[in-house]
């Protein structure tokens, strides 16, 4: 009796043996058909990279977005009805190139158009009060910063741009930098806040329109 029980754990060990030796060599047999089944690799690109592939629907969208706000926009002074000019006629002439098919221009116009609309409606926030989380002093005071190198890059945009409405926006850049530096010192976080944004977004809004006059290289083939 304990032979056979001996025997048969040597047949069952053997046989648990050559299960295992199957099934190994199923797998790699089944990794080896996937390996096979990939795709190629893409090759690498050739040629120097070209502008960006615009999708007409998103352009026209954002075109339609901006155009919405502009509608409920009602300025509160001199400044802000300045920034809503500069971003009506933005949209205009994004809208033209839209229907020229010149989607390149036409997003870059529209970009403009927002950073404007954007700029002018930092105040009227201060007037409605605070929203969400506010900022505090180090992270204010990092902004500006950012934004008074940035400052130095204003009149170039504009020159750049060639487009004479652009002329007096370095000006207003400055202007509310200068309101966010009076506000800051008072210890008013919302407004220092909301004039730092203001001149950011003017220019921001300046180097959209100073991309949309610089001639675009030809797409590569």
């Amino acid at each position: 009796m304990s032979l056979v029980v001996s025997s048969g754990r040597i047949v069952t060990r053997a046989g648990r043996a050559l299960l295992c030796l199957f099934l190994l060599a199923l797998c790699l047999s089944r990794c080896a058909t996937l390996r096979c089944q990939q795709p190629p690799r893409p090759p690498p690109p050739t040629g120097r990279p070209g502008p960006p592939r615009l999708d007409r629907a998103g352009v026209a969208d954002h075109i339609e977005r901006v155009r919405r706000q502009l509608a409920e926009s009602r300025p509160n002074d001199g400044d802000v009805a300045t920034f809503l000019r500069a971003a009506n006629v933005n949209l205009d002439k994004a809208e033209e190139k839209l229907r020229a098919n010149d989607l390149l221009l036409a997003d870059r116009l529209v970009a403009a158009s927002d950073a404007f609309l954007h700029a002018g409606e930092h105040s009227e926030l201060i007037e409605e009060g605070p929203r969400g989380r506010r900022l505090q002093a180090p992270e204010i005071a990092e902004h500006l910063q950012h934004i008074y190198f940035r400052l130095q890059q204003g009149e170039y945009f504009a020159q750049n741009s060639r487009d004479p409405g652009a002329k007096p926006l370095p000006g207003l850049a400055r202007k509310f930098y200068e309101r966010a530096l009076q506000a800051y010192d008072r210890g008013d976080w919302l407004a220092a806040d909301q004039y730092a944004k203001s001149s950011d977004d003017t220019i921001r809004g300046l180097e959209n329109l100073a991309q949309a006059a610089t001639p675009l290289p030809p797409r590569p083939r």
